[in-house]
């Protein structure tokens, strides 16, 4: 292995680490929020994170994305990297102070017009949107600079504080004290920027090349759609046609289903390098069969996760967040039943980037963001938190429908359809193993007897139906000796040569 690929291959591996923490520790203080405020307080929280969140992609102008991309050219040339960080942090403190200070505002028309808690609310609202936009604006400078271990520990540092405030917070001071948790969680890194700010760098303003700014307008107005309408807009619906309580039904709905989504967003970068390096080559045979390779493993993963999981939601959304979120089982099971599609988007995405064809995303991301603005205003009315879960799940069929077209239609590659039908039979026969322990069984010794019925079930299935080839079977082999410790050598290989045999 080359030095670039092993610096490419441990970067990665530390960011999706990170990644996990970050994961786990949100999705930890999202069942701590609904445990203790309920679905009206935890709803709260839910939409307050969207708004902050939404408002630092607003005001970043996608100079993080842009330093991301560019600080790391000529690492050698100091001066180059440091004024250009100094550069654009004088544009980013200009648009961050604008949307701050019309935070501000909101929280002080709030404390006139209704009382001191709303307004306490929106302030700390202001200052998790302060402290993910420098976290943001900071992290994109430390990997831009080969620095992943060191936001992987404070990823750590801040996972750890944010739970136990998350629950201090919360627990004394409702929905405002949880969002102070969020606010530390972000916090050990954003404090890292004044190290990356050089004070005798001056500020260039040619240091910004009209390549860079237009790349930061387009990746800026790419991140504007998919954090405002495709993220997580159900929540503006549902608080206009329903109630805050609803919006914390989904924001619980949603947990499982975004985990799952989250983690497979990090393959992406390490897709998009390999289906270059195959470009580059010339070598459409092989840039196919690695697409239609990682279709195959990709989706015998993902699906049965999302079938098998839709089928003990009804199990396993209550004991995770509580009797109270309840009537928040359909839209969940209906979340996770679609959440294998929005997984594989990811792979015809990868590829459509990889060929250099960001236009088409781009579209592709403003048909979604037209369609599902429609969608919801049609079922939301009508069928309520089913109806935005519904909606969701129509949108992720229609975009990776659309993906995987313009993938066929651009650069050739097809997505495998019989393995893909194959491995959804397997996935069915797991759900069906899981439903009869389900229909049997109550609490958690349905979802004991459950799980392991489902996963001795598809694994069957894989063999039967031949989902693993021998190409496969060898590349299986081949990763899992050099990442598992020996003594688990004997026992893996004699099961990836079990599924293998058909």
């Amino acid at each position: 292995m080359s030095p670039s690929a092993s610096n490419l291959l441990r970067s990665s591996l530390i960011s999706l680490a990170a990644t996990f923490i970050s994961l786990t520790a949100g999705f930890a203080s999202s069942i701590v929020a609904a445990r203790l405020l309920g679905p009206a307080g935890s709803g709260k929280v839910a939409y307050a994170l969207w708004v902050a969140t939404s408002a630092a992609a607003l005001a970043d102008m996608g100079l993080p994305q842009t330093l991301l991309r560019n600080t790391g050219h000529n690492r050698g040339d100091e001066n180059a990297w440091k004024a250009l960080v100094r550069t654009a942090l004088r544009r980013f403190l200009i648009s961050v102070s604008m949307v701050g200070v019309g935070i501000l505002l909101f929280a002080a028309i709030t404390h006139a017009y209704r009382d001191a808690p709303h307004a306490w609310f929106w302030l700390v609202t202001g200052l998790l949107f302060l402290s993910y936009a420098f976290y943001a604006f900071s992290t994109a400078v430390a990997r831009g600079r080969n620095r992943f271990g060191q936001t992987a520990r404070t990823t750590l540092l801040g996972g750890a504080m944010q739970i136990p405030l998350v629950f201090l917070g919360a627990w004394l001071l409702g929905p405002t004290g949880a969002l102070i948790g969020y606010v530390a969680r972000y916090l050990p890194q954003a404090l890292k920027l004044r190290d990356y700010i050089d004070p005798t760098a001056k500020y260039a303003q040619e240091a910004l090349t009209p390549e860079m700014l237009r790349y930061g307008r387009y990746i800026w107005f790419s991140d504007l759609i998919e954090i405002l309408v495709l993220s997580r807009i159900e929540f503006l619906f549902l608080g206009a046609f329903l109630s805050p309580t609803s919006i914390g039904y989904f924001a619980a709905a949603l947990g499982l289903a975004s985990l799952i989504e989250q983690i497979m967003l990090q393959i992406s970068p390490a897709l998009i390098v390999n289906f270059t390096e195959a470009h580059a080559r010339s070598d459409q045979q092989s840039l196919n069969a690695a697409y239609e390779r990682v279709i195959r493993i990709v989706a015998m993963i993902l699906l049965p996760i999302s079938m098998g999981g839709a089928i003990i939601m009804p199990e396993l959304l209550p004991l995770t967040f509580g009797d109270a979120f309840k009537p928040a089982i359909p839209a969940a099971a209906t979340l996770l039943a679609f959440i294998w599609l929005a997984g594989l988007s990811v792979i015809p995405w990868g590829m459509i980037s990889a060929s250099g064809r960001s236009a088409i995303l781009l579209r592709i991301q403003l048909a979604s963001a037209a369609a599902t603005i429609l969608l919801l205003a049609i079922l939301v009315p009508s069928l309520g938190l089913e109806g935005a879960a519904l909606g969701r799940g129509m949108i992720v069929t229609l975009t990776f429908a659309l993906l995987s077209w313009m993938a066929w239609k651009y650069v050739r590659v097809t997505i495998p359809i019989t393995a893909l039908a194959k491995t959804i039979l397997a996935a069915v026969l797991c759900a069906g193993a899981a439903n009869l322990c389900i229909s049997s069984l109550d609490g958690l010794l349905a979802l004991l007897s459950a799980i392991p019925a489902g996963a001795v079930t598809y694994l069957l299935a894989i063999r039967f139906l031949r989902l693993i080839t021998p190409e496969d079977l060898q590349i299986l082999m081949a990763t899992a000796g050099g990442k598992l410790p020996s003594v688990f050598h004997p026992l893996t290989g004699k099961l990836l040569s079990f599924l293998a045999t058909g």
